[in-house]
């Protein structure tokens, strides 16, 4: 009996020993508090991490840091998608490996005084950050509607899309660049919202990417973070109730703001992680136009499509 109860103790020591062992610890960095990373907020508060044996810290921090923190080995993965491809492409040893978003949600808000896209040639838009998916957003939106970004826009990076607001609200800035639910808000407030980039923009925004050594020496953790993306990403399309909590209790919202904020971005999510190869080629040929990556970089130089192709296969698509 004295022999029976030690073999149960050890079993149940090496059971727990096991699933210790089991959670891992990774660290996540983000671009700003917006919903442009809902889907990483939702893996985390819903469990999808843990369920995956993650245990997941969420860390915001500019894009420029994000790549540094990553290359350094701070931190294990960054959310930080455009920032990400135009350093692989730069020769970074980094690979982006899903992509959350399929087309950006940022809107055109102006100043009331200015009643068209074109009336903005020669002024002030703030954004979160010069180069970073924001910005690049706003210039292609720009493009599509015959004015030239990098002649006819002066682009003011501000920080955290909070700070982007206040500003605008404080006319240092004759119009921003903002996500849900900042966009929301203006229009409420009464502001003008000129344009919408999902409407004409082909842009991923927002995903995973990770160095290449980590892809190569524990591809079974990156995998798993991929998992806890897309489980994240599913949860966020089929269900609207548990996706608008986690909104109001993130950004501090009202009921009405957090529905309102969800049911502009909901659509804009992908249901799978998956990479489109031709928003990333749209990326690098942006790039090579004005030369600064070498005409020779391809999509397979920036990313890993193949790890979602494996995740999904695992999951059942």
């Amino acid at each position: 009996m004295h022999i029976r109860m030690i073999a149960v103790i050890v079993a149940a020591i090496l059971i727990s020993a096991r699933a210790y062992a089991a959670e891992e610890k990774i660290r996540i960095t983000y671009a700003n508090n917006s919903l442009t990373f809902l889907a990483a907020f939702i893996a985390k508060d819903k469990g999808f991490y843990a369920k995956n044996g993650l245990i997941a810290e969420l860390i915001q921090a500019r894009p420029a840091v994000n790549i540094a923190a990553l290359l350094s080995g701070d931190v294990d993965y960054v959310e930080v998608f455009g920032s990400a491809i135009r350093s692989a492409a730069r020769g970074a040893p980094i690979r982006a490996f899903s992509n959350s978003i399929k087309a950006p949600f940022f809107s055109l808000v102006v100043q009331p005084s200015i009643k068209s896209v074109k009336e903005l040639k020669g002024r002030v838009v703030g954004v979160a950050s010069v180069g970073g998916t924001n910005q690049i957003s706003g210039r292609l939106l720009f493009q599509h509607f015959g004015v030239d970004p990098d002649k006819e826009i002066k682009f003011l990076g501000i920080g955290e899309e909070k700070f982007v607001v206040e500003a605008f609200r404080a006319k240092r800035v004759d119009a921003i660049l903002v996500a849900p639910p900042f966009s929301v808000m203006m229009k409420r407030e009464g502001y003008t919202v000129l344009a919408n980039a999902a409407d004409v923009v082909a842009f991923p925004l927002a995903g995973l990417s990770t160095t290449v050594d980590r892809i190569k020496q524990n591809r079974s953790q990156v995998k798993r973070v991929l998992k806890s993306e897309i489980e994240a990403l599913r949860y966020l399309r089929d269900d609207s109730v548990g996706s608008t909590d986690v909104i109001r209790r993130r950004f501090a919202m009202d009921d009405q703001l957090a529905r309102d904020s969800y049911a502009v971005v909901a659509n804009a999510f992908s249901r799978d992680g998956r990479i489109p190869v031709a928003s990333v080629e749209n990326v690098l040929n942006l790039e090579k136009k004005e030369g600064s990556i070498s005409k020779s970089v391809t999509v397979d130089s920036v990313t890993d499509l193949s790890i979602a192709e494996e995740v999904l296969k695992e999951i059942g698509r």
